[in-house]
């Protein structure tokens, strides 16, 4: 499976490409980084078609931007048959994978950005993809071009001695497995210590948790509504009556943990 992302807000020395698109591939946490000038159904086909040579993905994970939910990209997964699996509405946790590749390349972009004042971002991004590429994963041990070609390039930055002591590809992905799944199991522990479960039938009325934008007001209600709940999809993931404003659908995909109840007013009896 792979996952694709954007951020935004690129606007280094003036570049017409204000856009980074990161394409990661779950198995090896292998990432393909496409910086861009838009965000167009057209520009997520390109990036998807340029990793084709190495690899023709099976499932295709993404938010529930109107660029993905169109049906001129549907067409292409279907071309393809590339399944197609949408993340709940401002719930960036669901492809957590790919939001924390995001974080790792934007710090160390930052970082080299900062230092020179005349090498376009773009130019820098190469450099960060390919450091973060052939550097072991904190998760699974391995570089994700290891585990991705069963070799590393000459001028990796890892020392030779450590590249002679990794075992063979299919064993290294297999013990990138364990402890993938090892790691997953943790931090599930971990959430389910604070996680408190919020059920809802259909016809019930919630409030949704604003998402906190970049420069949002602070003074902004942080919830909205209320709802009504149109459908129930899952444990965790329900559809309600709120406007998309991305798809221009009449109802949202959200996750429970941006949902609380509505309690009327009238519910409520001074003594």
């Amino acid at each position: 499976m792979i996952s694709l992302d954007t951020v935004g807000g690129f606007n280094y020395h003036n570049s017409q490409k204000k856009y980074l698109h990161i394409v990661l591939d779950h198995a090896t946490r292998y990432a393909w980084t496409f910086p861009s000038k838009s965000v167009t159904s057209e520009t997520y086909t390109n990036c998807i078609k340029q990793i084709f040579s190495i690899q023709c993905p099976k499932q295709l994970l993404s938010d529930r931007n109107a660029a993905f939910t169109s049906s001129k990209f549907k067409k292409f997964l279907k071309h393809h048959n590339i399944r197609q699996l949408l993340t709940s509405a401002n719930r960036p946790q669901c492809n957590g994978n790919n939001e924390r590749v995001n974080q790792t390349l934007v710090a160390k972009l930052r970082c080299k950005v900062n230092s020179t004042t005349k090498t376009p971002w773009t130019k820098l991004l190469e450099q960060v993809t390919y450091e973060y590429n052939n550097s072991p994963h904190d998760v699974t041990g391995f570089p994700p071009a290891y585990l991705m070609f069963g070799t590393l390039p000459y001028d990796s930055p890892l020392p030779n001695q450590v590249k002679l002591n990794y075992p063979p590809i299919q064993q290294a992905r297999q013990i990138a497995v364990n402890r993938t799944i090892k790691h997953h199991k943790i931090n599930k522990q971990r959430y389910d210590k604070h996680y408190v479960d919020a059920k809802f039938k259909v016809g019930d009325l919630v409030l949704y948790q604003n998402f906190s934008y970049p420069n949002s007001s602070k003074l902004q209600s942080p919830y909205n509504g209320p709802f009504k709940v149109v459908r129930k999809l899952s444990n965790v993931t329900y559809e309600i009556d709120k406007p998309n404003q991305y798809t221009g659908k009449l109802t949202d995909i959200v996750h429970s943990t941006r949902l609380k109840p509505f309690h009327s007013k009238s519910n409520f009896q001074l003594c």
